[in-house]
């Protein structure tokens, strides 16, 4: 394992990505699976949804590809993939016609099982040199953890590119952060497992951005968002459990979508608001309608739309870059002090 394979690899399932996503838009026109504008979307027209079923298929197909071949052996991988599957399936039957929410939990719920309590241990949780909790309340911590980040990403999944960039970061900073800054252990069977993993779906969801861009063509929906807001912790419960990260560092990188999903589900919950029905609370929506409004005068809606989603995408970005990055680079250099970063 090195450099140069990892760099093929990406331009691989880079180029995987962008014929799949292809692929993808012209099945959902075809078959009419599309996202209706409605007063709470910040679309103007029907689009495409159901996209992120390219970037599923990709990852979960050669990560099982790669297992059988015996590139690497993780005990109990299978669990991970069998978990990740049922989120994305259940998401895209969502896509193509409601569910039930308490059909979306379960399998939610039973998904996350699988993976604290088999497939990957949850890491302890430290306050300076004090674990908060032991191992078997960590379980279940772990498990309404897990639950929150795959609806949380959901919840972020409202303007063209945010969930796609926000996915794009995590997995660089996972990368970056065990891959860089610790490149002696990059032959162990979890390190390989962890780089095919990270480098497939980021190369993948890079293809999926050529099309999720303001203005975009498609939209990943349901199955997209909730798929990368599961195998995406699943991935950073597993660097933390194997000590590459800390906790508090995967808390860190997740921050901007944590924040602002915790932050408005707690605000709406006191104003005695119903939560759990869909809204434009979220201070992604407010920045992307304070934008709109100040865009509208001179520009026609379409603009409009593509040039105010372009901005927060931005903001959100810079903000991951510049401020989330270096957090989580210091507190992995300064790990009694996670939690206080």
């Amino acid at each position: 394992m090195n450099y140069f394979n990892l760099l093929l690899l990406a331009i691989i399932f880079l180029s995987l990505g962008i014929f799949a996503t292809k692929a993808i838009i012209i099945f959902s026109e075809k078959n009419n699976v599309k996202s209706l504008a409605n007063d709470r979307s910040s679309h103007i027209e029907s689009i495409s949804s159901g996209g992120g079923l390219a970037f599923i298929i990709i990852t979960i197909c050669s990560l099982y590809f790669f297992s059988y071949q015996e590139y690497f052996y993780i005990k109990n991988v299978y669990f991970l993939f069998f978990a990740s599957s049922m989120i994305g399936l259940v998401g895209y039957w969502d896509d193509l016609r409601d569910i039930s929410a308490l059909t979306r939990f379960l399998t939610q719920l039973l998904s996350s099982i699988l993976v604290v309590l088999i497939f990957s241990d949850f890491p302890e949780i430290q306050f300076l040199s004090y674990t908060f909790i032991d191992a078997n309340t960590s379980k279940i911590f772990g498990i309404i953890f897990l639950v929150w980040l795959t609806n949380l990403y959901n919840f972020m999944d409202g303007i063209d590119g945010l969930a796609t960039i926000q996915g794009i970061f995590i997995l660089f900073s996972y990368i970056f952060l065990v891959l860089i800054l610790d490149p002696v252990s990059m032959n162990s069977d979890a390190k390989i497992f962890f780089y095919y993993s990270t480098i497939i779906l980021f190369s993948s969801l890079f293809g999926f951005l050529f099309y999720n861009f303001p203005n975009s063509s498609i939209f990943m929906g349901d199955a997209g968002s909730s798929f990368l807001g599961f195998f995406l912790g699943s991935l950073g419960i597993y660097a933390s459990a194997n000590n590459w990260i800390s906790f508090w560092t995967l808390i860190i990188i997740w921050s901007m979508f944590i924040v602002d999903a915790t932050v408005t589900l707690l605000i709406r919950i006191y104003n005695r608001e119903k939560w759990y029905q869909a809204h434009r609370s979220h201070a992604y929506q407010k920045l992307t309608i304070i934008f709109s409004e100040k865009l509208d005068s001179r520009f026609e809606k379409s603009i409009t739309r593509t040039k105010s989603h372009r901005r927060v995408c931005s903001i959100y970005f810079l903000i991951n870059l510049f401020w989330v990055l270096p957090l989580s680079f210091l507190s992995i250099e300064y790990y009694q002090y996670g939690f206080i970063i």
